[in-house]
Parts: C-alpha cells; structure tokens; sequence
C-alpha cells in the first residue's frame, strides 16, 4: 500500500514540473513575441539583397522569416509567380500583424518586353486577399524584383507602397489602378507595363542635379564617383 501511495506522489510530481516548465516556456515565447512594435522600430530589407529595390517599414518589428515554396497571385493584372521568395511576418505599433513577401529571380519568368534597354514595372492589388504587389524588371542586373504586402487589419494604399514603403520618385513610378479602383495600364501596342522614364544611370548623365532628389550617396559608387568627377556631390 505504501509503495503504491509513493508511486502517485511522484508521478503527481513528475506531472506538476511538467506543468510548470510548460507554462514557463508559454511564458518565454509569449515574453519573446512582441505584442506590439514601437513608433520608431523600423524594418528594412533590401530586396534580392543588392538595393536596386528596398522596402522600409516604419513602426514596425519583424517577427519572423522564413523561405517559402513558389507559388503565384491572382492581381488586377493577371497571374503572376514569385521565386525563390521569402515570407517576412511583422507587428506594428498598435499591435497589428501582417507579412511581406520579397523575392528576386529572372525575367524568363515574367512577361516584360525586355528587348529594349529600361526598367519596366507592374503595380497590382491583389484579387484573393487584401493585398498589394510591385513587380519590377530592372536592365542594368537583367532581374525581376516584387513584393506583395497584406494584412488583414493594415489597409496599404498603392501610393503607400509605392512612394513610402518602397520609397520610389513619382516622377517615374505612376499609379495605377488608384482614384478609378481598376488598373489604368495604357502604354501603346498591347504593353501592360510602365516604362520607368529615368533609371539610375540615364538620370546621373541626363539631369546630374536631379540624381541625388532621387538616389541617395552610396546607392551605387560608380556613378557617385563620375558625377564627383563631373563637379557634383
């Protein structure tokens, strides 16, 4: 009898420390995972890990990233794939949860026109989710850059992405679909893209005074050091 009352207390024991280190790692996971972000967190990430494309969330903390399989989107303009993409979840400063997906791959995948020397790009809502996508082909790297942002609770406009989150000059980046609530593609014979009017490297040559409105010191040196040879810093 006493072996069998010395048997239930120690798997009585065995029982409470299991409990309590369960609730401790509860605990530590709930301590590590940020309820909310504050004003002035700030997550960057360059996109494919070279800067041509950079997206900058501001008041907001990145809680998690991770690769993820290809896969595509339904958008305003048609079905488009992401490669060799990544999945970034994040909070903001009032607590609420969304997630970019950034990726870079090459422009076999894509249906640009890349027969001619300029950047082309392609700005979308999504059809399935709340969510928006920026497609960019550049020529200089001969590589597609995207992102698509959402959360259910954070309402990005297309000019938030564009202009803020990616930080692009309106000058060269129209909207597309904003204001009518449909895409407002209108390039002649059939392209559904944009054309970019000033990439980095006409800019510096065309209008050196306006490179820097655009581009920061240290964006590329090449051109940084051909327009300190030209007299402009």
């Amino acid at each position: 009898m006493l072996k069998n009352r010395d048997l239930i207390i120690m798997l009585a024991a065995i029982f409470l420390l299991l409990f309590i280190a369960g609730c401790t790692a509860f605990g530590a996971l709930g301590f590590f995972t940020p309820q909310k972000a504050n004003p002035d967190d700030v997550i960057f990430e360059a996109i494919g890990g070279d800067e041509f494309l950079n997206a900058t969330l501001i008041g907001c903390r990145k809680i998690s990233e991770e690769n993820i399989p290809d896969g595509k989107i339904r958008t305003s303009n048609g079905e488009f794939g992401y490669y060799n993409a990544k999945n970034i979840s994040y909070v903001d400063d009032q607590g609420r949860k969304g997630y970019i997906v950034v990726w870079k791959t090459t422009p076999d995948k894509f249906p640009f026109d890349t027969s001619e020397n300029v950047n082309l790009y392609s700005s979308n809502y999504l059809l399935d989710y709340y969510a928006k996508s920026f497609i960019e082909y550049s020529y200089e790297d001969k590589m597609v850059y995207g992102i698509i942002i959402s959360c259910d609770d954070i309402h990005y406009t297309e000019s938030e992405l564009i202009y803020e989150i990616l930080g692009l000059n309106p000058n060269g980046f129209k909207l597309s679909y904003s204001g009518s609530g449909t895409s407002t593609y209108s390039m002649g014979g059939g392209n559904t893209y944009h054309t970019v009017v000033g990439d980095r490297y006409s800019l510096s040559r065309s209008d050196p005074g306006a490179y820097y409105d655009h581009y920061e010191y240290g964006d590329n040196y090449e051109i940084d050091d051909y327009l300190e040879v030209e007299g402009y810093d």
